[in-house]
């Protein structure tokens, strides 16, 4: 399953999102719906990615992608385009819901994101800076990464070293089996740019916040009512802990 599909194999993997005009090298590209294009020096336009989940026209996408925008449209990579409302979404999980008015449209499958590994084979699709269509590779660097910068909020990032960049927001990110395991997101990065470390939501948890967006129009979730931190030595000796096993309580909000 880990595996990078070899040359004789990767005709037919592309194919499954690009179409049956897909050739290789080059040649005409059909597929299942990318959000965005070029910005083409527009103010107040911006770009990412999103994916067909249901042929009656749900799309799935990042909140970041979508937040405070007055007006979105979807274009889908036959290049026909349509408003699109959006459903709801949530910043915690960064997870959009869109719905275009259109039916019988090609939909992703959706895959497993429980049963990555480090080391396995990912493809990312998306349309970074405006050039649609652009597919990406690389391999899951971990799983179950919390973002340091997130506050207090947690959500087990996808980790990989597939190339993301500006526009490659709320694309898919595959298995080598074609299926969509993640929802590509942000990037680690002290200049603005790649890196080598990049973020995706698990398709688990991001279909699911999307079941509940389209039920009730948001995402509800448990909470403790606490914040916890670990126990280093240093905290272990100061508190007079025999060890650093257990959580440390450090705030009830």
């Amino acid at each position: 399953g880990g595996a990078m599909p070899g040359d004789e194999q990767m005709p037919e993997f592309f194919r499954r999102f690009f179409g049956p005009d897909f050739q290789m090298p080059g040649g005409p590209r059909q597929g299942p719906g990318q959000g965005g294009d070029d910005d083409g020096g527009i103010a107040g336009k911006s770009m990412g990615s999103g994916f067909i989940i249901s042929a009656d026209g749900y799309v799935l996408t990042n909140h970041h992608v979508v937040d405070g925008a007055s007006e979105v449209t979807v274009k889908l990579t036959d290049r026909r385009e349509f408003k699109a409302k959006v459903v709801g979404s949530d910043e915690q999980f960064d997870v959009a819901l869109l719905k275009i008015e259109a039916k019988g449209l090609p939909t992703v499958r959706l895959g497993d994101s429980n049963t990555l590994k480090p080391g396995q084979w990912v493809v990312a699709i998306g349309s970074p800076f405006g050039l649609d269509h652009s597919v990406t590779a690389g391999i899951v660097s971990a799983t179950g990464r919390s973002n340091p910068y997130a506050d207090q909020r947690y959500v087990p990032f996808i980790q990989t070293d597939v190339a993301i960049n500006q526009g490659n927001s709320g694309g898919p990110l595959l298995n080598t089996r074609g299926e969509v395991v993640g929802i590509n997101s942000q990037i680690f990065s002290a200049s603005g740019g790649y890196m080598g470390i990049s973020f995706a939501i698990p398709i688990d948890l991001a279909f699911s916040a999307a079941e509940q967006i389209k039920a009730t129009g948001h995402v509800s979730r448990g909470m403790l009512g606490v914040a916890v931190g670990p126990i280093d030595s240093l905290k272990a000796q100061g508190l007079g802990l025999p060890d650093t096993r257990g959580a440390l309580v450090n705030d009830i909000p």
